[in-house]
């Protein structure tokens, strides 16, 4: 994965007001300015992980006041998952869809219901508000890629659903809400390592596709884990990717991330956050600065 984009929000003055069932552009993908234009919100927040035309990996949240019920532009197809949370209940019929020719909807009314479905399928959708929804996009190449580092086929295909509990992405969710609400940044680790756990999650648990055979897992030789060490520890404010870490060591990004959990028990992420508070430790200890001064000396943000 290469630099995070981030989209600011969108002022309610700059969307025109389009004819209900006219298309989203052919050439736009379900994230950001294009998936508000579908839901007509005319603010959202937009965390993207990729290249600025075509990032493989985003996070968009779309919140609305009360409102009719109302026909959806219809998307263009897309090779790519769209997980969809919605952080409050849902009323039953408050939204509605017809997806591959199959009436669907809102079945219970559940916080953090989540909605799986495969953008390259024809979908036809009717939204009233107020609504409040936190989309991830998953591009069928990051999808792919998870899935040949793990050992699982990439003939696979996602499985859709509806407004079901799923406890590993609400929990995803609730993790990164704060940050989200208050417009924080998310770093590139983080936003990383989001992805990898959600196309893993997705492909395990909503795809189906076959595991190969694969022998026993291995760890970071000793000279992956010291120059993965140096690199973390140059960056504390976590302003580098998993593949740079990968490719640094000579893998891929989900192979590196596997080795790294094997060989000191946690994720990337989480141990950039010890790193951090053992440098803080260490400043806390040697110097009489202040503790805003060591946090952001240490890759504290906030």
């Amino acid at each position: 994965m290469s630099r995070p984009v981030v989209s600011p929000r969108r002022k309610a003055e700059e969307v025109r007001d389009n004819h209900a069932d006219r298309r989203a552009k052919s050439d736009a993908l379900m994230f950001g300015s294009s998936l508000a234009d579908v839901f007509r919100t005319p603010a959202y927040d937009c965390r993207a992980v990729g290249s600025d035309q075509k990032p493989e990996f985003a996070i968009t949240r779309l919140r609305s006041g009360p409102r009719e019920m109302e026909k959806a532009p219809t998307y263009p197809p897309d090779q790519a998952a769209l997980i969809c949370v919605s952080l409050t209940p849902s009323a039953i019929g408050q939204w509605q869809a017809l997806y591959n020719g199959k009436s669907v909807g809102v079945t219970r009314a559940i916080p953090f219901a989540t909605t799986f479905i495969d953008l390259n399928c024809r979908m036809e959708m009717w939204v009233r508000g107020p609504f409040d929804y936190l989309h991830y996009y998953l591009s069928q190449g990051l999808l792919e890629r998870i899935a040949l580092d793990n050992g699982v086929s990439t003939s696979f295909r996602l499985q859709e659903a509806f407004f079901i509990e799923d406890l590993v992405v609400a929990q995803m969710t609730k993790s990164i809400l704060t940050p989200v609400e208050h417009g924080e940044p998310l770093d590139r680790l983080a936003l990383d390592q989001i992805a990898m756990v959600l196309g893993g999650h997705t492909l395990q648990s909503h795809c189906g596709a076959p595991k190969f055979a694969v022998g026993p897992r291995r760890g970071l030789e000793a000279w992956q884990k010291l120059r993965t060490e140096e690199m973390l520890r140059a960056h504390l404010e976590g302003n580098l990717t998993v593949k740079e870490l990968a490719s640094a060591c000579s893998l891929s990004e989900s192979h590196f991330a596997r080795c790294f959990r094997t060989s000191l028990g946690t994720s990337v992420h989480q141990r950039l956050i010890q790193l951090r508070i053992e440098h803080a430790k260490d400043l806390l200890s040697r110097t009489s600065g202040s503790l805003v001064e060591v946090a952001l000396l240490s890759g504290f943000c906030d």
